[in-house]
């Protein structure tokens, strides 16, 4: 292979890509920083390739303007410092001012001048050969290069991570370049040694912008991506050309080995060309034949909207995107929602739709996962992407329109609570007087009838207070309140219970203590309902602050225990498990508590057979 001919096609090759990267930056990139002086360096090295070539190749006149392309490396040296001042932020414009003339005398000064010659060398017919007081530009060249060097070492201990890969790609560059163009001096320093390094100019350019803007720009990375998949198979091409010569002349084949090898990479390269020109085009139209859903229109897309937000519940929605998503793609899919996990779909793909929380204070918001889409080519896994985006926007809107309907029936409830608190006043007030009536006509009755109706009237009277207690209006006046204080002044009611404290003294709440002491009373007056009988009858009363600001108030007993039938509606009007009990007590506990802000449920606490645990607002 003539190492000349490769010599020459380098220069090509590096000017048509720094020219190239050039327009691409000035037209893709506009409002990155310091891109417009990038571009007029890779202006400048496409420039200086050419003159090389011109010099080499051309007759007098396009050698001389060869020449003096090359001669323009003071100003180019100006436009990578510019950059770097860019690309670090420095606002110095004084000092660029100063820079650009500097450059722009030393240009002048060498081209008036007329600095260095043309002459054979080696096998080239033309090559420059700088003079002894040439070497005064190249001191300026170096030492504006070297100033841009060593600002980019002085910033790197200061970088963030991405920036700091950033200075290491124009560091790399600069050694490669440098390195590449090092033997381009061999003929000055009167060195008889051909210019190997120079071959591997056209790649600096290329890993300068690639370093800087693969951070920034993704369409560099599927640039660069492409290259490197030609520049392989180029090299490949090259490899089973020669391969084939070979071969064909020692089986027969003298056409074929006379047919010289950078024909046959020509045609190669040219067909491959082809090829990746096609690839794109042809997997597009394998993929539409083997995932026919792999292509998303605007209709489509309406149509799963349609879908989506026709589900009225969890249920529903679940059911019509797995079917919906199934259809398109033409394969059991399967959707999971909620933050239950997904488990083990034994290799089916879906979708996973979950509340995810809000991050530095923001809200929490619905997102999707794919779940077992590995295989999937990138546009199927585009319209996973596109369809979980409007499963997340339709379950957000079933979340909410769920939550409007739950407000509208707690609405509905309290305005049902208020109207029976009217009719509950007004029955309390007619039953309480033939109450009275019955009370007073018992008078001369015998003793043991007399027990009997004074029982049932005060179990008429309860009945009633609670009624009031439960369908009346909720009013508060919170205050601090004592945790232990509060249990202190209820336990004093019930003096013939033992009731066991376990509760920091510090401990506060803030609640209205009237309806406070009510909540604790009810509870603890239902645990020693439960515990009438028993040998042994004990009640604990903790409480243990929480995140949040809450105090979670505990009212355990070691009793029967709550039955599994009961569990679910404890908590709803006339449902009771203690004997002779209204079934309204712990309706008033969990109204109670909700008006606080707060929440009730039935827990659980080791040794203990029943324990009801209270979330209310600790001090703010």
């Amino acid at each position: 292979m003539d190492i000349y001919r490769v010599y020459y096609f380098s220069l090509v090759v590096q000017g048509c890509i720094s020219l190239g990267l050039a327009a691409w930056l000035w037209a893709k990139a506009p409002h990155q920083s310091g891109i417009k002086p990038l571009a007029l360096f890779c202006v400048g090295i496409g420039c200086w390739a050419l003159g090389q070539l011109g010099m080499h190749l051309g007759e007098d006149g396009v050698a001389a303007l060869g020449k003096r392309l090359v001669n323009c490396g003071p100003i180019n040296a100006v436009f990578f410092l510019h950059f770097v001042f860019r690309f670090l932020q420095r606002d110095r414009p004084r000092q660029l001012l100063g820079i650009y003339i500097l450059g722009l005398a030393t240009l002048l000064l060498v081209q008036v001048l007329d600095m260095g010659t043309l002459a054979p060398w080696l096998g080239f017919e033309r090559y420059y050969f700088f003079p002894v007081w040439g070497w005064i530009p190249g001191v300026v060249v170096t030492s504006i290069s070297v100033w841009a060097y060593l600002l980019l070492l002085a910033a790197w201990p200061k970088a963030a991570p991405k920036q700091r890969g950033k200075i290491l790609a124009i560091w790399f560059a600069g050694v490669w370049g440098s390195g590449a163009s090092l033997m381009f001096l061999n003929a000055s320093l009167g060195i008889d040694i051909f210019p190997y390094s120079v071959i591997l100019l056209p790649g600096y350019a290329l890993l300068l912008v690639f370093g800087i803007l693969r951070y920034d720009l993704m369409v560099v990375n599927l640039w660069a991506n492409r290259l490197l998949a030609w520049l392989v198979l180029t090299a490949i091409t090259v490899a089973l050309a020669s391969l084939l010569l070979s071969v064909a002349a020692r089986t027969g084949f003298a056409s074929l080995a006379a047919v010289p090898l950078w024909q046959l990479w020509l045609l190669g390269t040219a067909m491959l060309a082809v090829m990746l020109v096609l690839e794109g085009p042809s997997r597009r139209a394998i993929e539409r034949l083997v995932f026919p859903g792999a292509h998303l229109e605007a209709g489509v897309l309406a149509d799963w909207r349609v879908r989506l937000d026709a589900a009225s519940s969890w249920h529903d929605l679940e059911r019509i995107a797995a079917s919906t998503l199934g259809a398109h793609l033409r394969q059991p899919m399967r959707v999971v929602l909620g933050d239950a996990s997904p488990g083990d779909g034994a290799g089916q793909p879906g979708v996973h739709c979950y509340l995810a929380p809000g991050k530095d204070g923001e809200a929490p918001h619905w997102r999707t996962d794919l779940m077992e889409w590995e295989g999937a080519t990138p546009s199927v896994t585009r319209v996973g992407e596109v369809f979980g985006a409007l499963l997340a926007a339709a379950a957000a809107r079933l979340d909410q329109l769920l939550r409007y309907a739950e407000h509208e029936k707690e609405r509905l409830q309290q305005a049902h609570l208020l109207e029976l608190g009217g009719l509950a006043a007004t029955v309390a007030h007619e039953l309480r007087n033939p109450l009275n009536i019955i009370s007073m006509a018992a008078v001369m009755s015998p003793p043991e009838t007399r027990a009997e109706i004074r029982a049932q009237i005060e179990r008429a009277d309860h009945l009633i207070q609670d009624l009031l207690s439960y369908s009346g209006e909720v009013r508060l006046n919170p205050q601090r309140v004592a945790v232990a204080e509060l249990v202190q002044r209820v336990a004093a009611g019930h003096p013939s219970q033992r009731i066991e404290l376990d509760v920091d003294a510090a401990l506060c709440l803030h609640i209205d203590p009237m309806r406070g002491e009510q909540i604790l009373g009810n509870l603890i007056g239902n645990a020693m309902a439960m515990l009438r009988g028993r040998s042994d009858p004990r009640i604990l009363v903790d409480a243990r602050a929480q995140d949040g600001g809450r105090v979670l108030l505990r009212v355990c007993d070691n009793g029967p225990g709550v039955p599994a039938d009961l569990a679910a509606d404890l908590f709803q009007p006339f449902t009771t498990r203690r004997p002779g009990g209204t079934g309204l007590g712990l309706a008033i506990v969990r109204r109670l508590v909700e008006a606080h802000g707060g929440s009730v449920r039935l827990g659980e606490r080791a040794g203990w057979n029943c324990c009801f645990e209270l979330l209310l607002p600790g001090m703010p």
